[in-house]
């Protein structure tokens, strides 16, 4: 395999895969949406639980965290296993996560203090 054939292929995936994924994403909430819609015709009530969002946000955030703590160790390990210092570029790509994860355990934290205090004023 030539080194063209591989840019090519490279360049495709690059380009396909995000696409894919996001037609995969329309389509799933099209679908969530639909079942709403479905649940309001039947005439049940949906009801917004936020402390189920809180929840989420907060195992989503601890996801994000692990992830990024998770690229750092890759990096570190093939830094180790390279023994080339300037591999270790790749701990920039592992703060983003952990930043995006940490971002959200802030707003969980932020969301919980907000239920205990509305549970405060109806009391």
């Amino acid at each position: 395999m030539n080194p063209q054939t591989g840019f090519i292929a490279m360049v495709v995936i690059a380009l396909w895969l995000p696409t894919i994924a996001l037609i995969a994403m329309f389509k799933f909430r099209k679908l969530q949406l639909e079942e709403r819609l479905a649940t309001i015709a039947r005439g049940a009530d949906i009801a917004f639980d936020p402390e189920e969002t809180a929840q989420r946000t907060r195992r989503t955030g601890i996801v994000f965290v692990a992830a990024g703590l998770g690229l750092s160790a890759a990096d570190v390990i093939i830094t180790l296993a390279a023994w080339h210092p300037t591999v270790l570029v790749g701990q920039a790509a592992a703060v983003v996560p952990i930043a995006i994860g940490i971002g959200l355990l802030l707003d969980y934290r932020i969301n919980r203090r907000e239920i205990i205090a509305r549970r405060g004023e109806v009391r």
